[in-house]
């Protein structure tokens, strides 16, 4: 089994943390590129660093969700914790990661076909720039009742096109209600059925 760099593999214990401990440790090792294969029960659900909030989900059918650069907006959307990365439950009912993986995929997750393919791509500057080319998709959901049914949708076909709208106006949006007013005036689409969206894989 790989040891973290600089560890001798014959003195090396590793001592028992609670999740909350492990989780704060994950990202600092996955962050320096070390590839360490952790077992399922230590994959990480929300890692948050000094500057965003990624979430990871693992459907029942196979491969890696990802979704990068959340916001406070995202993680309420998901029911998960604002301030602290945290890891997965390796024993909950795969129904439940399911739903999990269909909010995700609710607002533009990515998939790729595992995690460990994923921090390969991040640690490489090959992966780095095919990261910065694909597509993100937000999604702004109304929360107000008379509007439900329906999903905003604004496309950014890569990094760049990131960079040519104020997208700090999107994170700095309080509420669904309020992205949906962002998105409406960057430009966005309205799908009043959202399944009709090719761009979400519902």
């Amino acid at each position: 089994m790989p040891y973290p760099l600089g560890t001798n593999p014959d003195t090396h214990h590793k001592p028992e943390k609670s999740l909350h401990h492990r989780a704060k440790d994950l990202p600092n090792v996955l962050n320096h590129g070390l590839l360490v294969p952790f077992p399922p029960e230590e994959a990480l659900r929300v890692d948050i660093d000094s500057r965003f909030s990624t979430v990871y989900g693992y459907p029942s059918s196979g491969g890696f969700l990802v979704l990068p650069i959340c916001n406070d907006v995202d993680l309420a959307f998901l029911q998960l914790s604002r301030v602290e990365s945290w890891l997965r439950d390796v024993h909950r009912h795969t129904g439940a990661e399911d739903l999990h993986c269909a909010r995700m995929r609710q607002l533009g997750a990515w998939w790729f076909r595992s995690h460990r393919y994923y921090r390969m791509l991040a640690c490489t500057e090959q992966g780095r720039y095919y990261l910065d080319r694909k597509q993100r998709v937000i999604a702004a959901w109304p929360e107000n009742t008379d509007k439900k049914g329906g999903v905003w949708i604004l496309v950014l076909k890569n990094a760049r096109a990131a960079s040519d709208i104020p997208l700090g106006r999107l994170y700095n949006a309080l509420s669904m209600d309020e992205r949906c007013e962002v998105v409406k005036s960057l430009g966005g689409t309205f799908y009043s059925d959202p399944k009709a969206c090719r761009d979400l894989e519902l």
